[in-house]
């Protein structure tokens, strides 16, 4: 059960233990997004730090530990957990932050460590916003929808204003794009992330789409790689590029020149390393690689081949180092999932379950010319079982920081061949199908499912039995179809 402090004093009050005085203006909701608390007395009579969380009610929950262990503890009505490992850290960017409200919110978002719901998970660049705040309409009003949709995005129980707030920074966004200048900003950029973002939790309030993939593609080509910076810039870039990749499997008309992914290789190759982690095995395959990935699927031809065996020998081998690696990872004890090394594991292990999902889909393409070949059918049953597994380990990382399993499940499920081995994949999924009820997973896998059969008719190939009826086979086979592009982009 959670305790309630009846204090609402600022961050420093609080820390020094004393008393003040507040005043918050909210009478009227359409009038929130402009309040503003009144300075804590004591704060500014110190003149040491700046007045940020004054009048905001707090709340404190004790976990039970078999709720930890199990991952099955949930985010409430308005609740969220207690920055504990960062309080030190969240203080000196507090003081690099513009002293306001909706600043506050966001730093108190950004210090929750909790794997299960840290905001980490979007990217780490993440932390850089506040100081950005008040520079940008667009941004502004993505974050004010994100802090406001947060507390609730695990319960789905949104207030009136979590779609109010939203709807207002489409609004916002859509007037920014009107201006050529801050349409190109690195800023514009992050409003459409942190939108995307809302409307996962929110569902599909407008236009009824699955995303905003081709307005960040439009604000990506727009992007001077030239004035590129600052690590915020970069990560940025870099972090939009995979989505747009990955919603261009399924959308024809997000296309990008591959002049731009070898751009951003470049910036990724950039990026400063550290001497520890380049001793620790990762992917090798670079982004330009990764982004041929719609136009396999899309449009196989044989020419294609050679390209993709090189491609899966590559993630063949990183991925068996990378297994090896988690084999031996030391035994921590530790239980607790804000703790930085169950953080660095799951990080670790997030890493090594994409790369098996990209290497079953080449797999699959090879197996399309070579449906006789025993090894690859074997290095298939492996990859979906591996899939199972970490799915299943990364269980108690739910719902955030395990959100990547659901694309890998979309995968596994399209390429399976065993009856069982299908069924299972098919229960998991629609277990991780509670986490973000308004992405119709299943949908996707069955259209997967279905592009790599029409390979396998088009090759002349032997198709497996397709179980009986009612399964998910034959689903796959009677499904419409779906290769038709979506609606466009409301933001567009």
């Amino acid at each position: 059960m959670p305790g309630v402090p009846s204090s609402k004093g600022c961050d420093a009050c609080r820390k020094i233990k004393k008393k003040v005085t507040y005043y918050l203006s909210a009478l009227l909701l359409e009038a929130q997004a402009d309040a503003q608390t009144s300075a804590t007395s004591f704060s500014l009579a110190l003149d040491v730090i700046n007045c940020i969380g004054s009048g905001k009610q707090r709340f404190k929950f004790k976990h039970a530990d078999s709720k930890l262990a199990t991952g099955h503890t949930t985010l409430g009505k308005r609740r969220a957990i207690v920055p504990s490992a960062r309080a030190a850290a969240s203080f000196r960017i507090a003081m690099q932050v513009p002293d306001n409200e909706l600043a506050s919110s966001l730093i108190g978002t950004l210090n929750i460590t909790d794997i299960r719901y840290g905001l980490e998970y979007y990217g780490y660049f993440l932390k850089d916003i506040p100081r950005r705040l008040g520079s940008s309409a667009a941004l502004d009003a993505a974050v004010k929808a994100l802090v406001t949709a947060y507390p609730y995005f695990h319960d789905r129980d949104f207030p009136p204003e979590a779609l109010m707030y939203y709807g207002r920074s489409l609004r916002s966004l859509r007037d920014t794009l009107d201006d050529p200048t801050e349409a190109r900003s690195v800023n514009t950029l992050c409003a459409v992330y942190l939108i995307t973002i809302c409307q996962s939790w929110l569902g599909k309030y407008d236009d009824q789409l699955a995303s905003h993939g081709e307005a960040i593609a439009h604000l990506l080509k727009m992007s001077d790689f030239t004035q590129i910076k600052t690590n915020f810039e970069r990560d940025i870039i870099i972090t939009l590029t995979v989505p747009v990749i990955i919603e261009a499997i399924v959308n024809p008309r997000i296309k990008m020149e591959p002049k731009f992914f070898q751009l951003v290789s470049n910036l990724n190759d950039s990026a400063p390393v550290s001497p520890q982690r380049n001793e620790i095995p990762r992917s090798s395959t670079k982004l330009p690689t990764i982004a041929k990935f719609p136009e396999w699927i899309r449009n196989l031809t044989p020419g294609d081949l050679p390209e993709i065996a090189a491609a899966y020998l590559r993630i063949r081998n990183d991925s068996q180092r990378m297994r090896e690696y988690l084999d031996n990872w030391p035994a921590t004890g530790y239980t607790v999932t804000s703790s930085f090394v169950v953080m660095q594991r799951s990080r670790y292990q997030a890493g090594y379950a994409t790369l098996i999902t990209l290497g079953l889909m080449l797999n699959t393409l090879l197996r399309v010319f070579h449906s006789d070949n025993p090894v690859l059918s074997a290095e298939a049953s492996f990859f979906c079982d591996e899939i199972v597994l970490e799915a299943e380990l990364a269980s108690c990382y739910r719902p955030l920081g395990a959100a990547y399993i659901a694309l890998c499940l979309v995968v596994a499920w399209a390429a399976a061949e065993d009856s069982h081995q299908l069924d299972r994949i098919d229960s998991i999924l629609a277990d991780y199908q509670s986490d973000f009820k308004e992405i119709s997973w299943k949908d996707r896998a069955i259209w997967l499912r279905k592009q790599f059969r029409r390979y396998l008719n088009m090759a002349g190939a032997e198709t497996t039995d397709l179980g009986p009826p009612d399964s998910p086979r034959k689903l796959a086979a009677n499904v419409p179809d779906s290769s038709s592009s979506p609606e466009t982009c409301c933001v567009m």
